[in-house]
């Protein structure tokens, strides 16, 4: 009986020494498709947690020189990401996870050049898209309070919407076929597209 009473109450100890915290965390690579991407992770039970991501529209202008001319592409994307993340090891947020999650993406890009007859043209797309997915990760802590976050395995399906648009800025008469008045090409897809998923986070856990 007393080995029973030492072993319940040891257990009631680890239940009630449990104490729920948050990871704030920061994906620099975000700011490389004109975003600032931010996750919040709650974890609520030992190894357990909730995410949620949000990634702060900015505009990006991507600068590349090409057959000795500079050329720009500007950038500007949202997204928000929610997911639920298990924990394998024994550790609080620490070790290898894997995490179910759903995102939504929307990017708009634009660029202008010029043909080899000279004619300059305004290239633009926009894109949105609502996913599903599962990644793999492995999260690292120093000193229970710097944060690591590495996900490398994350395929995901999405269901997309995407525009293009080809405008003709330079010429002043009428083309003869395509959209002939606004001289431009349009394209649009809706349907599925695959995706993947990976990347690193740093942040602070409370």
């Amino acid at each position: 009986m007393a080995a029973f009473a030492i072993f319940g109450a040891n257990a009631q100890h680890q239940i009630t020494g449990f104490q729920k915290s948050y990871a704030f965390k920061w994906n620099p690579s975000g700011l490389y498709f004109g975003k600032i991407a931010l996750q919040t992770e709650y974890n609520f039970k030992k190894k357990k947690s909730f995410t949620f991501d949000l990634g702060i529209p900015y505009n990006k202008t991507i600068i590349r020189n090409i057959n000795n001319e500079d050329k720009s592409l500007a950038l500007k994307t949202f997204s928000v990401k929610g997911g639920y993340r298990m924990y394998l090891g024994k550790k609080t947020m620490t070790g290898v996870y894997f995490e179910p999650y759903l995102k939504y993406l929307k990017n708009d890009a634009s660029t202008s050049f010029r043909s080899n007859n000279n004619t300059a043209y305004v290239l633009t797309s926009s894109y949105s898209g609502v996913g599903l997915g599962a990644q793999l990760g492995v999260q690292f802590m120093i000193a229970k309070r710097l944060t690591f976050d590495f996900f490398f395995l994350g395929p995901e399906a999405n269901t997309v919407h995407h525009k293009a648009i080809l405008q003709d800025i330079s010429t002043t008469k009428n083309w003869d076929d395509h959209d002939a008045q606004n001289k431009r090409v349009t394209s649009s897809y809706n349907g599925f597209l695959p995706g993947f998923r990976f990347g690193l986070s740093v942040g602070w856990h409370f």
